[in-house]
């Protein structure tokens, strides 16, 4: 994974993933970058069948100066971040860094060569905490951080209850109401949540540590911009073109 990347991870997750599977989740990651013939395949199958309206998907952008990125743009580079959790069996590009894009009349997006399939559990995971936080459905909430192993059948209600308050404060106002990004209110969010884990002796599963790239990435870009942006309206927007999905 690119070192500037990860030194904006909080320190503390990596304590909670264990050396070996930091180490192979690594590897898989380098193989990703360094497999041309992988990439193009995968962006072959992002063009097919990632259901994204307005963007341009390029193996190389356009020359020239790209305009600064505007409140449409970031809407739809949220669309781009929520859509690759949905569209089935496909990689997921990491990087969504400025450089991944260009703006003119359109939103070209070149997605990275940093790539990887998520496991089957971890996606489910991450689409039903999504589900739980913008359609207000506890249940779904709930679901999502079991099949992510942050919730376990073997902690007590106290426990369950501490995780899943320090879950919703993670998401804050952005739930209901348009904000601006903030790369440290992130990095700070995440501290509190790790902090917590080291305390009470959670693992984190390593897979977390490539979302949290995945997020970091997506909030340098989306910091830019000088418009409240709702994370909300885009991830509904998504979610209903994939509704069929489990």
């Amino acid at each position: 994974m690119d070192n500037d990347i990860l030194k904006l991870l909080p320190h503390k997750a990596f304590k909670l993933i264990s050396i070996r599977e930091s180490l192979r989740v690594g590897s898989v990651l380098t193989r990703s970058v360094i497999d041309k013939k992988k990439y193009e395949e995968s962006v072959l199958s992002i063009r097919k069948n990632l259901k994204l309206d307005g963007v341009a998907i390029e193996t190389q952008l356009p020359h020239g100066n790209s305009c600064g990125f505007s409140k449409s743009d970031g809407e739809t580079i949220l669309k781009i971040y929520f859509s690759q959790f949905y569209a089935d069996n496909l990689a997921v590009h990491l990087d969504l860094r400025a450089s991944s894009f260009f703006t003119s009349d359109s939103l070209h997006w070149q997605p990275s060569k940093l790539h990887y399939s998520f496991s089957t559990d971890f996606l489910a995971g991450v689409r039903s905490l999504y589900e739980g936080v913008y359609f207000d459905n506890a249940e779904k909430f709930e679901k999502g951080l079991f099949l992510l192993g942050i919730l376990r059948e073997s902690m007590n209600n106290d426990q369950k209850t501490e995780i899943i308050k320090l879950f919703h404060a993670h998401f804050g106002e952005g739930k209901n109401h348009p904000v601006r990004f903030s790369l440290k209110k992130l990095q700070d969010s995440f501290n509190t949540i790790f902090s917590h884990f080291i305390k009470e002796d959670i693992p984190l599963n390593p897979e977390f540590a490539v979302l949290g790239a995945m997020l970091v990435t997506l909030y340098l870009t989306l910091e830019t911009i000088p418009s409240e942006l709702s994370t909300k309206d885009a991830f509904v927007e998504v979610s209903q073109k994939y509704k069929d999905l489990p």
